[in-house]
């Protein structure tokens, strides 16, 4: 298999995996402080390899390529794990998840309206598809102990239309450089944009001695290396080296890999709800990609 499909599905096996240890970790951390110490995490890793490797200085970069890599940070990490994080407050893990690979057919509406690309009827069929998916998780389950809130919907579908003007802003705006130094500039803002933030309204609230306890400073260390630094060199790795379809077609891990590690290590169940709607999403991907992946395997044929 393509390096790039590897790297690209094990960025997103690793952020699938990361959803419930995110949602457990919101009951004893400050969400703003848990994303600025988890960034300085990932970002110290990162600028430690790219030194004893000799990777281009981030520091080095002109201001156009900061402010790209900033709009990346600050749609793809930022916005996207604050209402994520918020969004825990009142739904689940694996709601999470479902909500998250919905990405693909947004990514497909903000292209036709913003970049002004085809739309063709079998992918505006996967955007009915995933949005009814959605609908489903707002039908009121019979155990509501782990049921999604109107709340929480709005903002996991702020956190997904995050993600999605992410993927677009990669596609407008392209900046080549090694995948190392992107990924070590993505943590940098990331750690910018959020510090404020902390100290400005979290730090009343921050107990030191619980912030640092074992579990969570192992929880933050994890998530600074294996959500932060190693998914985005993953993805900054693969991302230029597949099509754009195929891209799409790795967030069905998410789900996935955020289901069977909620209900194996955490606890949770799977609801009707949950099931009938992760079915009706991850269908949505398979439909959407098929045409792409149908005209990617023609082309040499044609070309020959």
């Amino acid at each position: 298999m393509n390096m790039g499909y590897l790297n690209v599905l094990m960025c997103y096996l690793l952020v699938g995996i990361s959803y419930p240890i995110a949602a457990e970790s919101m009951n004893s951390i400050p969400v703003w402080t848990f994303i600025a110490i988890t960034f300085a995490i990932g970002f110290a890793f990162l600028y430690i390899i790219g030194r004893a490797t000799g990777a281009p200085a981030i520091f080095s970069l002109s201001l156009k390529t900061w402010a790209i890599i900033s709009l990346q940070s600050l749609l793809g990490a930022v916005l996207y794990t604050a209402f994520l994080l918020y969004g825990f407050e009142y739904s689940n893990a694996i709601s999470a998840s479902i909500f998250t690979s919905i990405a693909p057919a947004v990514v497909l509406a903000l292209s036709y309206f913003l970049l002004k690309e085809k739309l063709s009827s079998r992918k505006g069929l996967a955007i009915l598809f995933a949005i009814a998916g959605v609908l489903v998780l707002t039908v009121p389950s019979s155990d509501t102990s782990g049921s999604t809130s109107f709340y929480g919907i709005v903002l996991l579908a702020l956190s997904t239309l995050s993600t999605s003007g992410c993927v677009i802003a990669a596609k407008k705006y392209d900046v080549q450089l090694p995948a190392l130094t992107m990924a070590t500039g993505v943590c940098f803002t990331g750690m910018i944009f959020t510090l404020p933030l902390m100290f400005l309204l979290e730090t009343k609230d921050i107990d030191l001695s619980l912030l640092f306890n074992g579990k969570n400073s192992i929880t933050m260390v994890y998530y600074g290396i294996l959500v932060w630094a190693v998914p985005y060199f993953c993805f900054f790795s693969g991302v230029t080296k597949i099509p754009a379809s195929a891209t799409g077609m790795a967030f069905a891990i998410i789900p996935v890999a955020s289901t069977f590690f909620s209900i194996i290590f955490f606890d949770q169940s799977l609801t009707v709800t949950d099931g009938i709607a992760l079915l009706m999403v991850t269908g949505s991907i398979l439909l959407s990609e098929s045409t792409e992946s149908e005209a990617t395997v023609a082309q040499p044929e044609f070309e020959s």
